[in-house]
């Protein structure tokens, strides 16, 4: 026996077949599934974090290469939350990920290295 719908939820049915747990619009539906609203979500997508401060900041912090991978992590959590991915698939991303800056950074920091080292012995040499 299915339990009654809460009038505040959205009606509509995720990708995997369990009821959205969003909040409903007077149409019954969350911005997410009204599809009245694409306009509406189009609009938010593309405004989205454009010029604020953590946003800016974060992407003068991480370097270029790494911008993808922020990018993909952040659609899959996004997806998710639809219910469009299972979150395992997004926790494996997340740890290939996270290998993935581990790797880079290792090599950033060698570079690093390489090269004050480099500078040390030009110093030396003098």
């Amino acid at each position: 026996m299915e339990a009654k719908a809460s009038p505040l939820l959205c009606r509509a049915k995720r990708k995997d077949g369990s009821r959205c747990r969003a909040v409903a619009t007077t149409s019954g539906l969350c911005l997410a599934h009204d599809p009245m609203l694409e306009a509406k979500r189009q609009a938010a997508r593309s405004a989205g974090g454009h010029n604020k401060a953590k946003s800016v900041r974060l992407g003068k912090l991480v370097p270029p290469r790494l911008v993808p991978v922020f990018d993909r992590l952040e659609q899959a959590m996004q997806q998710v939350h639809q219910g469009e991915i299972d979150p395992r698939v997004a926790q494996a991303l997340a740890s290939l990920a996270g290998a993935m800056v581990r790797v880079l950074t290792s090599g950033e920091l060698e570079e690093r290295l390489r090269r004050l080292e480099s500078k040390l012995e030009e110093r030396n040499v003098q």
